[in-house]
């Protein structure tokens, strides 16, 4: 079973997955949590531990601190991070590795 989708077609096989086991799907609400997902996965990736979290709300991904203070945004490269998932969902991956890199290292 796929955990975090990284592209449209893994997005498919979750969406496939998930009603197999008898849960309905929508395709914009999986490919939502996949960006949140991959989001907080790549800050726990590159603080060695769940310290921070974020959260995705169209074009921005906010990064909050232990404490719950936002910390710093992230841009959508296009429309929103929807669009730009499904567009090119590795060079999102790639931009958001490096944004969250910028956002932690400001501190």
């Amino acid at each position: 079973m796929i955990q975090i989708p990284q592209n449209m077609t893994e997005v498919k096989v979750k969406i496939a997955e998930l009603e197999e086991l008898g849960h309905k799907s929508d395709e914009k609400q999986v490919v939502f949590e996949a960006i949140q997902d991959n989001a907080q996965s790549l800050l726990d990736e590159q603080l060695e531990g769940h310290y921070y979290s974020c959260k995705l709300n169209d074009d921005t991904i906010t990064i909050f601190d232990v404490i719950q203070k936002p910390i710093g945004d992230i841009k959508s490269q296009g429309a929103s991070f929807d669009a730009d998932f499904r567009q090119d969902a590795n060079k999102m991956l790639i931009y958001l590795n490096t944004e969250i890199h910028r956002v932690i290292n400001q501190r």
